[in-house]
C-alpha cells in the first residue's frame, strides 16, 4: 500500500493508517499482496419504472448489465442498486486476483450530509463527527492506492462518476501536456467500459488524458483485462512521492523558464 507522506487525513489520522485498517483485504492477506485498488462506478441504477409511466409493462425495468443481477442486487424498496454490483465486483477482485479492492463507502469516512445527521443523535460529551465531501474523499482514495479501477456500465446511472473521474485526473495533472511537476502515472489508473455504454465525453478521455482504457464484453472478460493490467503494474515499487502538490512545488516557476 501507498505509504509515502502526504496531508491526507481525516480525524487527525493519516489516511493511510485508515485505509490500511480498513481496506478489505483477500482470503491470503500478507504484506506481500497490500496492493490497494480503488474502486469507482455508479452507485445507482437506471429504472425505467422511474422514468416511464409504462415502464411496469416490461419484464425488467432494469437494463441487462454485465455487473448488476437484478436478483441480487435490487432493494426490498425495489430499487436498483449498483453499490452492492461494485461491492460483490471487489470481493471478486479480493478472491481472483489477490489484491485489496475497495470502493469508498467500505471506509467510515462520513459525507457531510451524512455526519450531520450523526451530530444531530450523538450523546452529550461525543465530539462532533467532521463530513468529506464525496470528490475529496475519492482524490484522497485516489491518492493512497496503488491502481485506481472506474467502472462504466450500461445499466448504472453515471452522473457522480463521470463527475469524480474529471475531478480526479484534473486532481492528479493527467492531462496531456499539463505543465505540473507531479503526477500520478496515469498507468495506474484505468477506465474500463462495457462495450455497449455510451458517452461521447468518457469515450473520448483517453484523447485528453493519459490513463489506462479499455473495453470488456462480459464480467469474465473484465476479469482477464484487470488481470492483464495488475500484471502490468510494478508490484514491488510504491508510489512515495504522487500525491503530494507541495505550493510552488506542483507546478515550475516563472524563474526555471
Amino acid at each position: 500500500m501507498f505509504d509515502g507522506e502526504t496531508n491526507f487525513r481525516y480525524d487527525n489520522r493519516p489516511l493511510s493508517d485508515i485505509l490500511s485498517e480498513q481496506a478489505p483485504t483477500p482470503p491470503k492477506f500478507s504484506a506481500h499482496n497490500d496492493f490497494t485498488v480503488y474502486v469507482m462506478g455508479p452507485y445507482t441504477a437506471f429504472d425505467a419504472e422511474r422514468a416511464y409511466d409504462d415502464a411496469d409493462k416490461l419484464r425488467t425495468p432494469f437494463q441487462d448489465d454485465p455487473l448488476f443481477d437484478p436478483d441480487r442486487h435490487v432493494t426490498d424498496a425495489g430499487k436498483g442498486d449498483m453499490e452492492r454490483a461494485l461491492r460483490d465486483f471487489c470481493a471478486e477482485l479480493r478472491d481472483r486476483h489477490n489484491c485489496r479492492a475497495f470502493i469508498a463507502t467500505d471506509i467510515d469516512i462520513p459525507t457531510h450530509e451524512q455526519a450531520a445527521n450523526r451530530n444531530e443523535t450523538r450523546r452529550d460529551g461525543e465530539p462532533a463527527v467532521e463530513g468529506v465531501d464525496p470528490l475529496a474523499q475519492s482524490v484522497a482514495f485516489a491518492a493512497h492506492s496503488d491502481a485506481v479501477l472506474f467502472l462504466f456500465t450500461r445499466g448504472g446511472l453515471t452522473t457522480g462518476v463521470g463527475a469524480e473521474t474529471g475531478g480526479i485526473l484534473g486532481e492528479f495533472h493527467l492531462r496531456r501536456g499539463n505543465p505540473a511537476l507531479t503526477h500520478k502515472p496515469g498507468q495506474r489508473i484505468g477506465l474500463y467500459l462495457d462495450e455497449h455504454f455510451s458517452s461521447a465525453t468518457i469515450d473520448e478521455l483517453p484523447k485528453g488524458y493519459d490513463v489506462q482504457y479499455d473495453s470488456f464484453r462480459s464480467k469474465r472478460s473484465l476479469h482477464r483485462k484487470v488481470r492483464n493490467w495488475f500484471d502490468s503494474l510494478d508490484r514491488e515499487t510504491r508510489d512515495t512521492d504522487l500525491p503530494v502538490f507541495v505550493p510552488g512545488e506542483t507546478y515550475a516557476s516563472d524563474a526555471d523558464d
